[in-house]
C-alpha cells in the first residue's frame, strides 16, 4: 500500500482575544489535521498556519495540502524527501505533514516520538504559564496552578506606565517566582535600553524580542548593555541563522517547530545552538493539541540540551474546545505518557 495523505478542517474558538495580537485580535484558531496512512498504519499531525509568527497563509497551506494529498507517494521517504526542500515556503504544512510521518513511524516501531528524537529524551519538562499582558489583574493567577515562570507580554502601553505595573507585580511575586516577559518587537532601542535599566534586580527570567528595527546588530548591543538574558523569537526568521550562532552576545532562541518547518530541523538548530552555548526555549503556536503534543515531544528531545529551562507548552488552556485531549500539566511540569506515537488516543 503506498502512503496516503489525507486532511481534515477545524475552527476552535479562544477563551480570550489573543494578547499577541493589538489591531487584529484573534478569536478562533483555524487549521487541519493531517493524516498519514501506510500499510493499514496511521499517523497525524496539526498544521495551523500563523502568519503573523512567520508561517505561511491559510490559502497557501491549503493550496500545499491539497498537492501533497493529491500527489501519489511511494513511502514515507519520498514525501519527507519534498519536505526537506519545501521547509522555508511552507513551514506550518511541513511540519504537520513529517509530524503525521513521524508519528507514523513511532507507532510503527513502538516508541514515543521523543525516543524516536532522541533516545536520551525526558519524560516531563518544565513549561512556563501564559497569562496575558503586564498590567492585567488576573497576572497573579497562575502562582495558584505551580508555574515558576511566568510569561507576560509587555510593549502594549507606555513604558512607565508598564514598568510601574511591573514593579507591583515584583512586589507581590513569593520568592523562587520568575517573569518571562515578551515584548513582540514593541520598542525602538532607547525604550527597550530604559525599560531593561529601570528593570535590572526585577525577578525576570528574560525578555523575548525587544525591539522593532530589524538587523542583528542591535539587539547583540542591547543584550551587551544589560544582566537580563534576551531572546529572539520573531526576528529569526530574517536572520542569517549562523551569524546568530557565532554571535557571543545571542544567549536564547525561541523555537517554533511549526515556523521552522518541522521537528527534525529545529531539533537539529537546537543542536547547533547548544553546542554554540545558547539556549533554546521550544514554543507553540496556540495549536490544537494534536500540535501542542508534538511540540512537547520536541521540547523533551531538547530538555537534556538545557535541562530544567521552561519552555511555552501550556497555551492550551486558552482554547475554549479541542479536538483532541491536550498533554497533562501539573505543578509547572508537562507530563509525557509512554504511548508510542505523539501519545494521541483519539482516531481521526
Amino acid at each position: 500500500m503506498a502512503l496516503e495523505i489525507s486532511f481534515y478542517p477545524y475552527k476552535l474558538p479562544l477563551t480570550a482575544a489573543w494578547p499577541g495580537m493589538t489591531h487584529n485580535p484573534m478569536r478562533f484558531r483555524e487549521g487541519w489535521v493531517v493524516k498519514a496512512e501506510e500499510h493499514n498504519c496511521s499517523g497525524i499531525g496539526d498544521c495551523a498556519p500563523f502568519q503573523a509568527f512567520g508561517t505561511e497563509s491559510k490559502r497557501e497551506a491549503h493550496r500545499f495540502l491539497l498537492q501533497c494529498a493529491g500527489n501519489t507517494w511511494p513511502d514515507s521517504a519520498a514525501l519527507l524527501g519534498k519536505l526537506e526542500k519545501q521547509r522555508t515556503g511552507y513551514p506550518a504544512s511541513c511540519f504537520a505533514l513529517e509530524t503525521a510521518l513521524l508519528d507514523l513511524k513511532s507507532r510503527k516501531t513502538d516508541l514515543p516520538l521523543r525516543k524516536m528524537l532522541n533516545s536520551k529524551s525526558s519524560d516531563r519538562v518544565r513549561v512556563n504559564a501564559l497569562s496575558g499582558s503586564i498590567c492585567d489583574e488576573n497576572t497573579l493567577s497562575s502562582i495558584e496552578s505551580g508555574f515558576k515562570v511566568i510569561k507576560l507580554k509587555v510593549g502594549k502601553q507606555a513604558v512607565e506606565e508598564e514598568l510601574a505595573c511591573l514593579k507591583a507585580l515584583c512586589r507581590k511575586l513569593p520568592p523562587q517566582y520568575l517573569l518571562r516577559l515578551d515584548a513582540n518587537g514593541a520598542w525602538n532601542l532607547d525604550e527597550a535600553r530604559y525599560f531593561l535599566a529601570a528593570s535590572e534586580g526585577l525577578p525576570i527570567e528574560s525578555l523575548e524580542e525587544p525591539l522593532h528595527e530589524t538587523g542583528l546588530a542591535a539587539f547583540a548591543d542591547l543584550q551587551n548593555q544589560t544582566n537580563i538574558t534576551l531572546a529572539l523569537d520573531e526576528s529569526l526568521k530574517n536572520l542569517d541563522l549562523n551569524e546568530v550562532l557565532t554571535n557571543p552576545a545571542i544567549r536564547r532562541l525561541v523555537l517554533k517547530p511549526g515556523v521552522q518547518g518541522g521537528l527534525r530541523c529545529t531539533l537539529a538548530l537546537a543542536e547547533s545552538a547548544a553546542a554554540a552555548g545558547k539556549e533554546s526555549v521550544i514554543t507553540t503556536l496556540v495549536d490544537s493539541a494534536i500540535g501542542v503534543q508534538a511540540t512537547c515531544q520536541l521540547a523533551a528531545a531538547t530538555d537534556p540540551l538545557s535541562p530544567g529551562l521552561a519552555h511555552g507548552l501550556a497555551t492550551s488552556d486558552w482554547l475554549s474546545e479541542d479536538i483532541a485531549k491536550p498533554p497533562e500539566i501539573r505543578a509547572g511540569y508537562v507530563f509525557l505518557s509512554d504511548t508510542p506515537g505523539l501519545g494521541i488516543h483519539e482516531t481521526f
